[in-house]
């Protein structure tokens, strides 16, 4: 009786053994398993805050960069002392014909720079040109006309609604002087929709959430100046309480800057990157909803995941099965229990498109898992000899990679590379990272072996690769007309400063041509600005045409004037190239019916060429070089060749248009300088 006692006890001990380690197995695998889902998910929300900081920084770079031309536009409104003298002059003794002169040159600077309205006003805020004497400025605009006489600097007024207007409109108040004398100012009305607001509305990727704002403090509120995706008609409206902490908007003015979770106006959870724009009261404001994040991602990581819990419930379930003692029916439940993981985790493995490989180096082969083998295009058994995997990596990668895995086997080290294949059975070309550790054997007469995973990371690569493409675009079109696709005006003065450094290197000639489409106005006001349209492309594509020689350049430089820098040509090249160019726009017969000139559209090309020339000895260039003062004498030239090529045109204009006239050649030497 004592003895099937004792075995009774022996057996009920150790069922609850089995029965708690089993359970502690159990709890350290999903204690694992959840580890791993928290890292998968930082991972996921590291690369979205990593795209939506690259999209945030692109935008405030493009709306920086437009409130700083408006400024410097300004800014040369009041350095322009001839424009001074021509006001001052028209104000000591009327004219009609110093009037004209003061309603063209506002004309341009308004078709040039793409200005709403332009307005000339005195010191009072009394309409000058066009000619008003009941009009009077709106209350903003005349503080800061006064203010401006105050501080001689340029008045802004920031982005609003007001009854002056049909549109929001951003003001700036250039002062002209006569010596201390104010003169006047020079008011520019921009229409925020048509310029500023486009920067803000190109995002890189089909989110259904995501979008920026410019908002700005406006009193104890936040204001936004911009139009939001998610509610119609919120610029100049919408404004957020400073005391509201948790919307992403109130936080940018409170000092915040970078990547914020936060509640956004509509309430919902939001990922948010804020910046400031740098010369401004404005924020920049960039966000996506986290739930369009992470919805995907915690739908496939989870059930990737939860395969080996479900594994886990399963061996637990055997282990009791064991502990019964069921005999064979618990074995035979057992083995189809095996073959149903085996199943789950390989659909765990196409889920996720990771494989499984152990390489054995004596044998100088790899054994894939069945994923890995689909990873691979492999289709002759789950053995891979090293030489034909060598051949699937693609040519690019190929001596990198092989390097790496030799260098794994003699260090024993671990290894996680990225690399392309050439996939065997359809030569599809794939990306794949592999992470793979060195398993030393436990015993001499065992073989080492590298076991390890690799993952099919070509979606990865393409999102990573439109996103450079989609910076490379915006890149682009900060320098590129929108009307005529030719260089826009902030190209051609970099491409100037360029090519006047490497003309003083080479001793090499520099020429520009400034070309006018003659009586474009008449042309506009007789066609209509949609033809107007057509016309500047027309000519554009004529011009670039003509243009084929690397460095040179085709730039629009405002309304109908456009420049062409020709680096190497001297002033006989330049003035016949700029006859040619005259020839061909009147051989496109663009009829013209209200040109004093001609049936037909007609340019006018100044020519201006300059010619650095440093004496005769290379030690002479090197010492002008090397001096303080050819840093400041750059943009003084460069300077001087424009205002060359702008009195040629004018002499073309003044004999009579449809021709080129070249300006005398400068050379400016060291001596000069």
């Amino acid at each position: 009786m004592l003895l099937p006692t004792v075995l009774k006890k022996c057996r009920s001990h150790a069922g609850k053994a089995i029965v708690l380690i089993a359970a502690a197995v159990l709890g350290l695998l999903v204690w694992c398993v959840t580890l791993l889902y928290q890292q998968r998910l930082a991972h996921y929300r590291h690369q979205a805050e990593r795209e939506l900081q690259a999209i945030n920084q692109l935008q405030v770079h493009s709306v920086g960069a437009w409130r700083e031309q408006r400024l410097t536009d300004a800014m040369a409104l009041s350095d322009d002392v001839l424009l001074a003298q021509a006001l001052s002059q028209w104000l000591r003794q009327p004219s009609q014909a110093r009037q004209v002169l003061l309603t063209e040159r506002l004309r341009i600077l308004q078709e040039r720079s793409n200005y709403t309205a332009v307005h000339l006003v005195d010191t009072q805020g009394r309409l000058l040109l066009p000619q008003d004497t009941a009009w009077q400025m709106p209350g903003p605009e005349l503080q800061a006309l006064h203010q401006t006489f105050t501080t001689a600097q340029t008045g802004v007024v920031e982005p609003r609604r007001d009854d002056y207007f049909a549109f929001p409109f951003f003001s700036l108040l250039a002062p002209i002087f006569d010596g201390a004398h104010p003169l006047g100012a020079v008011w520019l009305v921009i229409d925020v929709r048509t310029s500023l607001f486009p920067l803000l509305q190109i995002w890189p990727t089909s989110s259904e959430t995501a979008e920026s704002s410019i908002v700005r403090r406006d009193g104890d509120d936040v204001l936004f100046l911009s139009p939001l995706r998610h509610r119609t008609g919120a610029e100049f409206t919408l404004r957020i309480p400073l005391t509201q902490h948790s919307d992403p908007a109130v936080q940018a003015l409170a000092g915040a800057r970078g990547i914020f979770y936060s509640r956004d106006y509509r309430g919902k959870d939001t990922m948010a990157m804020l910046s400031a724009v740098p010369g401004s009261p404005w924020y920049m404001v960039s966000k996506i909803d986290t739930e369009e994040i992470f919805a995907d991602t915690r739908v496939r990581e989870g059930l990737a995941l939860s395969l080996p819990v479900s594994l886990g419930l399963l061996l637990t379930g055997i282990i009791f099965a064991f502990a019964q003692r069921r005999g064979r029916l618990q074995e035979q439940a057992l083995k189809v229990a095996l073959q149903r993981n085996m199943l789950w985790l390989e659909g765990a493995q196409k889920a996720a498109s990771i494989g499984y490989f152990a390489y054995d180096a004596a044998a100088d082969a790899f054994t894939l898992s069945s994923m890995a083998r689909t990873i691979f295009g492999w289709e002759d058994g789950n053995v891979m000899l090293r030489h034909q995997w060598i051949k699937l990596i693609h040519p690019d990668n190929r001596q990198e990679v092989v390097a790496l895995h030799e260098q794994t086997i003699a260090l024993r080290q671990p290894v996680q590379i990225q690399y392309g294949i050439c996939r065997a059975n359809d030569q599809q070309i794939r990306w794949v990272q592999v992470w793979a550790e060195y398993e030393a054997p436990p015993s001499p007469r065992q073989v080492a072996r590298l076991t390890g995973t690799v993952q099919d990371i070509t979606e990865r690569k393409q999102t990573e690769q439109e996103l450079a493409d989609y910076r490379a675009v915006l890149e682009q079109k900060v320098r590129l007309d929108p009307l005529t696709q030719v260089a826009n005006r902030r190209a051609l003065d970099e491409h100037v400063a360029t090519q006047w450094q490497r003309a003083m290197r080479n001793h090499a000639a520099l020429s520009l041509l400034m070309i006018d489409v003659d009586h474009f106005k008449r042309y506009n006001d007789h066609y209509g600005h949609i033809e107007g349209d057509e016309c500047l492309r027309r000519v554009a594509h004529m011009l670039a045409g003509m243009v084929s020689r690397a460095d040179e350049l085709v730039a629009r430089y405002g309304g109908e004037e456009f420049a062409i820098v020709l680096p190497d040509s001297e002033a006989s090249q330049a003035l016949a190239l700029a006859q040619k160019m005259c020839a061909a726009v009147v051989g496109a017969g663009i009829t013209h019916a209200d040109s004093p000139t001609a049936s037909w559209v007609t340019i006018s090309i100044g020519v201006a060429c300059i010619h650095p020339i440093f004496g005769s000895t290379a030690q002479a260039y090197d010492a002008v070089l090397d001096a303080e003062l050819a840093h400041a004498l750059d943009g003084a030239l460069a300077q001087a060749l424009f205002e060359q090529a702008d009195a040629a045109l004018y002499a073309a204009k003044q004999q009579g248009r449809n021709r080129a006239v070249l300006q005398a050649v400068l050379t400016p030497s060291a001596e000069t300088a």
